[in-house]
């Protein structure tokens, strides 16, 4: 079974938002839990992280919607290329982040 452009497009967005909201919450929980929220430091770079890598995917969005050609779309690709590539780097963040925060709870027991 092979799934279309747009269909792979809409996965990929959504397991983007699924993995940068994995990492803005990990960040928040591990900032509440020192002294003092640092969380609104780390705001605007969770919305830098959200606009770099949702930036490729409205790009391939618009491609693939209005841009009909016959033969293969290299900025198609590019830019879903970019962002599995993103999305790999942020879950592995993510994944240190929740780490980092199971560790600490682990050590206040």
């Amino acid at each position: 079974m092979q799934l279309n452009d747009m269909l792979k497009i809409l996965i990929t967005c959504l397991l983007f938002i699924l993995i940068w909201w994995l990492l803005t919450q990990g960040i928040r929980k591990l900032s509440s839990t020192r002294a003092g929220s640092g969380f609104p430091r780390w705001s605007g770079w969770s919305i830098g992280l959200f606009i770099v890598g949702a930036v490729p995917l409205g790009f391939s969005l618009y491609t693939e919607i209005f841009d009909k050609r016959l033969d293969a779309n290299i900025g198609l690709g590019l830019a879903m290329f970019f962002v599995w590539a993103y999305c790999v780097i942020l879950l592995c963040a993510a994944l240190v982040v929740w780490g980092r925060y199971v560790n600490k709870q682990r050590r206040k027991l």
